[in-house]
This record gives C-alpha cells, structure tokens and sequence, in this order.
C-alpha cells in the first residue's frame, strides 16, 4: 500500500512517492495518469521514475514544486496540468503527500468550486499542513482558515 494514500472520489487519488512495484499496482487499478511534484533530489525519489510510469501505458507529468517558495505559477501550472488530464484516473503523489494533497485542496476549491471548509476537512484528515500552506491558500484567493 501506498505511503499516505488518499482516495478522493473515483478518479482521482493522491498519495506519497510510490515503489516501481506500486506503479503497476495503480495501472491495474484503473489510473490512467500519475503527476510527481517532487523534485528529483527529495530523498524517496525513483532516479526513472518517467520510464517505469511510461512502460505501464499511463500519461507520466513531472512538475517538481519546491514548496519553501510557493509562488502563484505553482497552482496556476498544477490546474492546468489537472485541467489538461481531467478525463483520465488521476494519481497525484510528492514524497510524503504534503504538496499533492495541499494543491489538489485549492483545486477543488479554486478550479470546481468545492466548498474550502469541505476541502480543508478532507486535507485534514491526510495531514496538518504547515502555517505557510495557509498562508499559500490566502495568496491564491481562499480564506485560508482553520
């Protein structure tokens, strides 16, 4: 089992960094897509990970998001990569779901309208995120709140 691992509704789920094993396991659970926000120098990263998601046949998207400098482009890039994906099974993981969970919260929020103390209950129930994810959330627009 993925480190993490958070099933949002049937098409999508988040998670942390999974094995090469773990891949296979999402392709054969029906996923169709995998985006990684980790940079490749995050201590659990798997050096190939592009080739091992591409040889399984699903769409791989690596957009590595250091998140002790979040800028207003990192959400703007990760909505338009769900955007571009939307009608394939998603898995989004980084090393330990803090940034997948966090951005996929303001894009539920910010992209579908889903009400952000909903979201946030959800959020909260993968982890507590840091006072500067907050702080990320009131930037882009939301309240931010507790």
């Amino acid at each position: 089992m993925i480190e993490n691992y958070y099933q949002y509704n049937s098409h999508l789920a988040s998670g942390a960094q999974p094995s090469e094993a773990q891949f296979a396991d999402l392709k054969e659970a029906g996923f169709e897509a995998v985006v990684n926000l980790s940079p490749v120098s995050t201590r659990n990263a798997i050096t190939a990970e592009a080739a091992v998601v591409d040889n399984t046949g699903m769409t791989y998207v690596h957009f590595p998001v250091d998140c002790s400098h979040l800028q207003p482009h990192h959400y703007a890039t990760f909505e338009g990569i769900m955007n571009g994906i939307k009608d394939k099974k998603i898995f989004v993981h980084c090393g330990g779901n803090i940034k997948s969970s966090c951005l996929i919260h303001m894009y539920h929020v910010l992209a579908n309208g889903m009400d952000e103390a909903t979201s946030l209950e959800t959020l909260l129930k993968i982890h507590q995120p840091e006072e500067k994810w907050f702080d990320y959330f009131r930037l882009m627009g939301m309240e931010g709140v507790r």
